[in-house]
């Protein structure tokens, strides 16, 4: 009877351990490009500049601990975007080729051993310099024989070719991060930077 007792003892120390530690050990992040367009947007009025540019990527959320994990919110962090002009992101899940709108402000659990897998499109202004705005008259010119204010441009690995400049000085130091909920309190945040 007391070799029994230590054995539930041990056992219960040892799942109290497994089921105490960090969620950062326990989850992993695996991020990629898509093969969703770039979508540029432009002003509406007579100027015609590209204000927003809005890059899409892949992110998987793999739970490998012994309990589901909580979360609310991805949170992308634009290096590039003053405070208060952050419009945060679009989230998507994907179902065959076709991307259905999910709300980011809602509970997302992960399943033990499980994943979720999302789709997202950031949103990075564009300066309106000169030297900027020249390189997008071509996609204008389209927007506007097209009478479109919003134009789709090809995946970011073509965007990378094209404008390997501009994409470096918009996504550079841009991370992403998910805060875990600790019951129904914020938990522990993981950030990692975005990878493309």
């Amino acid at each position: 009877m007391n070799k029994i007792f230590k054995l539930i003892i041990f056992v219960s120390i040892g799942i109290l351990f497994i089921s105490c530690g960090s969620v950062s050990n326990d989850i992993k992040f695996k991020q990629g490009a898509t093969n969703y367009n770039v979508i540029l947007r432009k002003t509406k009025d007579t100027e015609n500049l590209i204000i927003k540019i809005q890059f899409p990527n892949k992110i998987t959320i793999t739970n490998n601990s012994f309990s589901s994990e909580t979360f609310i919110t991805l949170d992308y962090k634009y290096d590039n975007v003053p405070t208060g002009r952050d419009l945060h992101i679009g989230l998507f899940s994907q179902e065959g080729n076709v991307l259905m709108k999910t709300t980011n402000n809602s509970r997302k659990t992960i399943p033990s051993n499980k994943s979720l897998e999302y789709v997202y499109y950031t949103r990075h202004f564009v300066e309106s310099t000169e030297a900027i705005q020249q390189q997008f008259k071509p996609y204008v010119q389209e927007m506007l024989e097209e009478n479109k204010d919003t134009l789709h441009i090809g995946t970011v690995s073509d965007f990378k070719k094209n404008h390997k400049e501009l994409f470096e000085r918009l996504t550079k130091n841009d991370s992403i991060s998910v805060q875990f909920l600790d019951g129904n309190k914020f938990g522990e945040r993981i950030s990692v930077p975005v990878e493309w």
